[in-house]
């Protein structure tokens, strides 16, 4: 049984964005535990690798388009927006709330080589599906050497 290549950076990128996410709970930016105890609700994310970029999945059930918000900013990519509360018609008495409503934010790490100016989104049947595409990697580029005074090149 082979082993796979290991890629540091991969490690790195998800150890960062789960510190991410531990520190946006504990500072409470966008985290919110059920039932209604924070003022908001974090929507739960899928990401994938896939060919040409990454793959970002946003379970956002009953969040109308309009009132949702994706941008790139600073290497990162940030999903806003709300869900309003559900309700019953007519006069209701809830007996049980469960749906997560309100304000929410998620904050994704892009990865290196992220083409923040070409992302594109589909929001469909609840699921937001964000395609963020990745440049080519440049290899090794060989640079010349001037020397000021006499202008002769070097190798």
């Amino acid at each position: 049984m082979s082993r796979r290549s290991y890629s540091w950076d991969e490690d790195f990128q998800r150890l960062g964005e789960r510190v991410d996410d531990f520190v946006d709970r504990v500072l409470g930016f966008a985290a919110a535990p059920r039932y209604g105890l924070q003022p908001g609700w974090r929507p739960c994310l899928d990401m994938y690798r896939v060919a040409g970029g990454i793959a970002v999945i946003a379970e956002l059930l009953g969040v109308d388009e309009a009132d949702l918000k994706v941008l790139v900013e600073h290497d990162r990519l940030r999903i806003t927006g709300v869900r309003h509360p559900p309700t019953a018609e007519g006069p209701a008495e809830a007996l049980q709330v469960e749906i997560d409503s309100g304000p929410f934010e998620r904050v994704v790490a892009l990865p290196p080589g992220a083409d923040g100016d070409a992302v594109t989104a589909q929001f469909r049947r609840g699921l937001l599906t964000i395609h963020v595409p990745l440049r080519e990697p440049v290899g090794p580029v060989r640079v010349q050497v001037v020397t000021p005074k006499t202008g002769a090149e070097h190798e």
